[in-house]
């Protein structure tokens, strides 16, 4: 039947287009924050009422806008940015869409005063559900104010669905501090119902900005990452392993300045995290990434905050990179060349005793307490004095006064992880010949996934030769797996490798390997110890100190202060 198919008016369409930009107050407050800093301006004020639903204000002491090119800012896709096609592919500024002013204006009633620097006053305009009613002079300083009132008043069905005043201002000030994380030289203040709630004055120092909205206390739990490869470069900063959260809300993410969400980086940086903090808690890190606008492709969603990268793999691995490297002690803090240089030393040196000999009348040397001034994480100053063991698991220990627990299987499955990760990393395995091959039949899911992995199982020093059907051969094993039934051990891995594969994380799989045989390998707790080989423990775990905890995530030692032990016992000192 036809005439069924009709063009929508525009007006109609208008509300569409707005419905993409403008979810709620807190999208106003994002789009006309970056409308200021595309403008040029060093100060912008906001200004909610009722959590932006009954006001929303902007003022910057940008560039203006021309009284000429006032009525073209208010329709779609008319923007100063883009002149022709190749301008796509090289986004230098925030905004670029051309929708921002005029979907704002289709669902409100708006009202905007600017003045350019070159008049001597300024033009005020009234536009209501996208009509613009009046356009006058009117005195004003330089630069632009928005006022948005009424959000949604002509769509009371979608204003049904906003939330109450708190989550809506809750909304609007992650939208704030996201953008001024990323832009410190410009002073930005915001104010809800008459209280000023952020003032954060510029500075040329993102980490001063930075205290400035966490605080002192986290700020310092924070370490500068610089890393670049190629033309892609990243900078910012992420947490110590000694500081973690319990959401993944301290994340934030920029690509060329510009707030993103990311799944992909979002994972490089939880995989990097995944052996130093406790399972189910998550780092801070705020990551700016620089790289060619070609590179990025920055219009595959409405409100920009989706990013498609040309190398997506490239970008994952840096990220991950730079991470690592910042963990494992590849800062450019005091003193951090000589903790590596120290650490690598002690990896070699652990080969010689597995697992926890020490040689009969060797003397054990220990770092000089200087060598290790200014390093942060660390659990004490070497000599430690051993007290004992207690229940056969925690290794306790005295250093001024205080008193250390350790956890005797988390600190050896850390240092055997680390040791295990460094002999691959050095391509040095060390495999041991088995006179007669062990035989083991897997199911078709292990076989898959012992395929699967076969190089990474090579890599460790295992050789598993098929001989027909579900059967294996093993015909070496690691020499660092001691007297565990490599059967057991191929199938406790294959185990892991089959639970991530269900979860997607394929690509741990050499994580999984070592952390298995990190775990299958150190010394369990209830077991008793000679006092040799807690001493040789303890020596081989202080390189570590910048991981407080097994692969797994748990802790591996705690420290009761000489003061908190006094307070249990209502002492004064």
């Amino acid at each position: 039947m036809p005439g069924k198919i009709q063009i929508l008016p525009e007006h109609i369409t208008q509300i569409i287009a707005a419905g993409e930009v403008v979810e709620r107050p807190a999208s106003v407050v994002k789009e006309l924050m970056e409308n200021a800093i595309d403008a040029g301006c060093s100060e912008i004020l906001v200004e909610l009422k009722m959590g932006g639903l009954q006001l929303i204000r902007v003022v910057d002491n940008g560039e203006g806008i021309d009284t000429e090119d006032i009525p073209l800012a208010l329709k779609r896709f008319a923007t100063s940015k883009i002149k022709k096609v190749e301008d796509l592919y090289g986004i230098h500024t925030l905004g670029f869409r051309g929708e921002a002013l005029p979907s704002i204006a289709s669902v409100s009633q708006m009202t905007i005063k600017t003045r350019v620097p070159y008049s001597i006053s300024g033009t005020k305009v009234i536009c209501e559900g996208g009509e613009i009613k009046s356009i006058s002079e009117v005195g004003c300083p330089i630069g632009t104010e928005v006022e948005v009132k009424n959000i949604f008043y002509n769509l009371p069905v979608k204003r049904k669905f906003l939330k109450s005043i708190r989550s809506e201002l809750r909304y609007a000030l992650n939208h704030f501090i996201r953008i001024c994380l990323s832009h410190p030289s410009i002073s930005c203040s915001f104010i809800h119902d008459g209280r000023i709630l952020h003032e954060l004055l510029k500075t040329e120092s993102n980490f001063v900005r930075i205290e400035a909205i966490f605080g002192r206390e986290i700020a310092d739990h924070l370490q500068r990452v610089e890393f670049q490869n190629g033309e892609v470069k990243i900078s910012g900063f992420t947490s110590l392993p000694s500081f973690s959260k319990g959401n993944a809300d301290g994340i934030y993410l920029y690509i060329n300045r510009r707030y993103v969400k990311d799944r992909m980086i979002y994972k490089a940086i939880i995989e990097a995290y995944r052996h130093v903090i406790p399972n189910g808690k998550f780092p801070m890190a705020i990551l700016c990434l620089t790289l060619p606008p070609s590179s990025v492709d920055v219009n595959v969603h409405p409100t920009k905050s989706e990013v498609k990268f040309k190398d997506p793999e490239k970008i994952y691995q840096d990220v991950f990179n730079s991470i690592q490297m910042l963990l494992e002690g590849g800062s450019s803090r005091s003193g951090e060349l000589a903790f590596r240089a120290r650490r690598e030393e002690v990896i070699r040196e652990s080969w010689k005793s597995y697992p926890l000999g020490i040689t009969e009348g060797k003397e054990v040397t220990t770092p000089k307490v200087s060598e290790w001034s200014g390093i942060q994480g660390m659990i004490g100053k070497v000599p430690f004095h051993i007290v004992g063991q207690i229940r056969g698991t925690y290794i306790l220990c005295e250093e001024e006064g205080n008193l250390i627990f350790i956890d005797q299987h988390a600190a050896h499955e850390r240092i055997l992880y680390e040791k295990f990760k460094k002999t691959l990393e050095t391509n040095v395995t060390f495999s041991e010949k088995l006179l007669i091959p062990i035989l083991v039949e897997l199911s078709m899911e292990e076989s898959f996934l012992l395929d699967s992995a076969e190089g990474t199982f090579q890599a460790i020093g295992f050789e598993i030769e098929p001989i027909g059907g579900k059967h294996y051969a093993i015909r070496s094993i690691p020499s660092f797996i001691g007297q565990k039934d490599p059967k057991e051990m191929i199938r406790e891995i294959l185990d892991e490798l089959s639970l991530l594969k269900k979860k997607g994380e394929w690509t741990t799989s050499l994580h999984t390997i070592l952390v298995t045989l990190a775990c299958h390998s150190a010394i369990r707790g209830n077991i008793i110890l000679k006092m040799e080989e807690m001493q040789k423990l303890v020596e081989d775990l202080y390189p570590f100190n910048l991981s407080t905890t097994c692969p797994h995530g748990r802790p591996i030692f705690f420290v009761l202060s000489s003061g908190e032990l006094a307070k249990q016992f209502k002492r004064d000192s």
